[in-house]
């Protein structure tokens, strides 16, 4: 894999775990504890990365850079990318218009 491609995943997952952490700060209204976000990262950061590092190698280069624009745009994580339809791995037809 090239270095380009190896930077966009890591920035792509980066950024969507911000998002997504930002988005369970919400839900807790302002009840938020910064031990409780750093537990999640402890337990559940590596395992994330891991399994959408293999998922995003299948995309080519350019596919990475739009996904990458669509979680800066709309604050939304990889995880609702996939299940919304708008990105689907290069394996299967991609359902995005």
């Amino acid at each position: 894999m090239s270095q380009i491609k190896d930077d966009l995943i890591s920035e792509i997952i980066r950024v969507s775990q911000t998002n997504l952490l930002e988005k369970k700060r919400a839900n807790l209204n302002g009840d938020y504890d910064e031990t409780e976000v750093m537990e999640w990262i402890r337990v559940n950061a590596k395992n994330y990365r891991e399994n959408l590092t293999a998922n995003l190698e299948s995309f080519p280069a350019a596919e990475l850079g739009d996904i990458l624009k669509c979680l800066h745009e709309t604050g939304k994580d990889l995880s609702e990318l996939f299940d919304n339809g708008l990105y689907a791995t290069p394996a299967s037809p991609s359902p995005r218009s």
